[in-house]
């Protein structure tokens, strides 16, 4: 506050101590000067933008954002005119052209706004899916929801995608994928898609709000529907824990894992010890995750928590090397352990016909 209160002090102490009447005296070349100092700075702003590699709505918006003189402009044509550098006439011409350029940048940027907008493209209406039942309803049809309907499709298990962007709609519906367009958080797009009669409601929405408002508006109106979701992180997986929906899938879970194994297979740990080790994290990961969500809303016992978890970590991992680590129990100790195995194979072998050859055997 006192830093806006400040600069309001500064901008009306200079204010008083323009002389307005140097306008009407000279509007001519204060106006050449205003033009000048703006038409410049904005030439020099948007080569050094296009320099620095901005594109140029970039480097255009840069230039004509700071087109105006600065304040520090005031302090030096003050400091001058004291030191019989400018004349006092000179100087209050000068800081009029500053404070006039100031005023033009909002203008400047309103035209811009006003020149640079683009036609606004008219929104499709919703598709309305053909009727089915016994289906798979998906919602979300990017790099995830893709993946769900290829395996669908292989299997001949009938889906409806949903998807809110119409180019995504329209690019996938060229590879003969069944995507219709529609937001699938609203009731009567999943109604005209028979949610109430799905086998199963895949989420796969990417935006975690988009995700959340369509969980709660299936779980809301379709009870009996497994929800089966995508989730973005831990958050995500908590909101969507507090609406009902049990199966839930981290995005990028699985591949770490399978990556960090080959990761640790790579440094030198045996095939055993990279398993051991993921597993172990996951199993660990899994159930912090569960005893989070208690209070996944509270930080501060989010961070104690999360601080013991580590610990209790790295002694499961220690104690799994630990007994990677031990040493196989030796063939003839094992022999011993099992004295009575030779006698009892021998009487089964004499147990049996002496006279067993193939002729003896039944035909199958």
């Amino acid at each position: 506050p006192f830093e806006a209160l400040l600069l309001g002090v500064f901008f009306t102490a200079i204010g008083l101590t323009l002389d307005i009447s140097a306008v009407m005296e000279q509007p001519g070349l204060i106006a050449i000067g205003v033009v000048g100092l703006v038409s410049v700075k904005i030439i020099i702003l948007y080569l050094i933008g296009r320099w620095q590699g901005l594109d140029g709505w970039a480097a255009r918006r840069l230039a004509l954002v700071l087109s105006q003189g600065g304040e520090f402009a005031f302090v030096v044509f003050a400091a001058a005119s004291q030191n019989s550098i400018l004349q006092s006439d000179e100087a209050n011409i000068l800081a009029v052209v500053v404070t006039l350029s100031m005023v033009t940048t909002p203008f400047l940027l309103m035209i811009d706004d006003y020149f640079d907008k683009e036609p606004v493209k008219p929104l499709p209406a919703f598709d309305t899916p053909p009727r089915t039942d016994q289906h798979v309803v998906i919602a979300g049809f990017g790099r995830f929801g893709q993946i769900v309907a290829r395996i669908l499709r292989a299997k001949r298990i009938p889906f409806t995608a949903l998807d809110i962007d119409p180019e995504q709609v329209s690019f996938v519906g060229q590879f003969d994928n069944k995507i219709y367009y529609g937001d699938a958080s609203r009731l009567n797009v999943l109604e005209a898609a028979e949610t109430g009669k799905a086998r199963a409601f895949i989420l796969a929405i990417d935006d975690i709000e988009t995700s959340v408002a369509t969980a709660q508006v299936v779980r809301r109106y379709f009870p009996n529907v497994p929800v089966y979701a995508r989730a973005r992180n831990r958050q995500h997986v908590h909101r969507l824990m507090d609406l009902g929906v049990e199966n839930i899938e981290r995005e990028t879970y699985h591949s770490a894992l399978e990556l960090t194994r080959d990761l640790l297979r790579g440094l030198g740990h045996s095939p055993q010890q990279a398993r051991y080790m993921v597993e172990t994290f996951k199993e660990h990961d899994e159930k912090r995750l569960f005893d989070d969500y208690k209070h996944y809303t509270d930080i501060e016992k989010i961070m104690s928590l999360a601080k013991r978890q580590s610990q209790e970590l790295e002694e499961l991992f220690a104690q799994d090397i630990q007994q990677l680590e031990k040493p196989a129990a030796k063939p003839d100790v094992a022999a011993k352990q099992k004295p009575a195995a030779t006698p009892a194979r021998k009487a089964d072998s004499t147990a049996k016909p002496a006279a067993e050859s193939p002729r003896e055997i039944a035909p199958t």
